[in-house]
């Protein structure tokens, strides 16, 4: 009898014990749950604030509602080189700025390498420009002549080869948010020396200049 009355005993506390690990477990699978929801919904939340605060930034960013022209053109009647007009100008910041380059450039200089990524437009208002009235994302790189490109401001224009005798006028237009003196180049090998990247095309009034930004 002493046997059969210790038995319920041990039972009862091995259910109490399994009971009670039960409960442990269930406790902590729902804190684990609920700390993953919670993470996850924080994510969600710091993604979503991300998006939206450079959504806001991109609707309240300045933008003055007074426009400039620039016109520029590509000049080949020098022996030493080709060359840009009006290399130097200055706009104020917020301006929205239409850049007109008219070049009269026939020859082609293919971009290498690295380079190849300036026959794309960057850093206009549409993402494009126009030749000769068509809007247009890139130039093939086999129909590149120069390129109008601000590295500091995240601007390239490729130039297109002009048709023999006559020229190609590239439009765009962009704002520039950052006031400064920003250095332009043409990144397209249309100079001399090793890898025709010598004489005119590093040489400022030419194939290179500054575009100012008054604040």
């Amino acid at each position: 009898m002493t046997g059969g009355s210790d038995a319920p005993v041990r039972g009862g506390g091995a259910g109490r014990f399994r009971a009670s690990v039960v409960v442990v477990v269930v406790l902590v699978g729902v804190l684990f749950g609920l700390g993953a929801s919670v993470a996850v919904v924080a994510g969600i939340a710091r993604g979503a604030r991300s998006v939206g605060e450079q959504l806001t930034a991109a609707k309240v960013a300045p933008v003055d509602p007074h426009t400039v022209t620039e016109s520029m053109e590509i000049l080949t009647s020098s022996s030493f080189g080709p060359r840009y007009t009006h290399p130097s100008w200055t706009v104020r910041r917020g301006e929205t700025v239409t850049l007109r380059i008219t070049s009269y450039d026939d020859g082609s200089a293919p971009l290498t390498g690295a380079q190849m990524m300036f026959d794309r437009v960057q850093g206009t208002l549409s993402g494009t420009e126009t030749v000769d009235g068509k809007s247009v994302t890139w130039v093939p790189n086999g129909e590149v002549s120069h390129t109008f490109t601000v590295v500091g401001l995240g601007l390239n224009l490729p130039i297109p080869v002009a048709p023999t005798g006559r020229s190609v006028t590239v439009v765009a237009r962009f704002v520039v948010r950052r006031p400064g003196t920003f250095v332009w180049q043409c990144y397209a090998p249309c100079g001399s020396g090793p890898n025709s990247m010598g004489g005119a095309m590093a040489t400022k009034g030419w194939m290179e200049g500054t575009v100012g930004v008054l604040s």
